[in-house]
């Protein structure tokens, strides 16, 4: 593999070389975090299990709860349950627009730098 920066490079291939350096180790750094929020995935609650948790439906008195609390409680169920698989699903397609960019940046920096013989 030839040198990024050895002397023989003009200046201007050096500046181009070390922005695409930086651009590869951001981009496996955020390769990185995704692939661990992929392996992380915010496990989905079931409606009983929310509003045990969340609304706290089983401490109201029975006496006391409305449809409307209930009515409430279930549409913030929907809500977050929706935001949850939605960002899970983002996840994989933000991995592979995050593996694509390091194998373009890896192969731009490979033909930039490669010995022509």
């Amino acid at each position: 593999m030839t040198k990024l920066f050895s002397k023989e490079k003009d200046i201007f291939l050096k500046i181009v070389n070390s922005i695409l350096v930086i651009w590869l180790i951001v981009a496996i750094v955020i390769t990185f975090a995704v692939g661990i929020n992929i392996i992380n995935k915010k496990h989905v609650l079931s409606y009983n299990e929310y509003k045990t948790v969340e609304c706290d439906l089983d401490k109201i008195p029975v006496e006391d709860m409305d449809s409307e609390t209930s009515k409430n409680c279930y549409q913030s169920y929907i809500y977050e349950k929706k935001d949850i698989e939605d960002m899970n699903k983002a996840n994989v397609n933000n991995i592979l627009i995050s593996i694509s960019n390091v194998i373009i940046v890896s192969i731009f920096i490979h033909l930039l730098n490669k010995k022509t013989k």
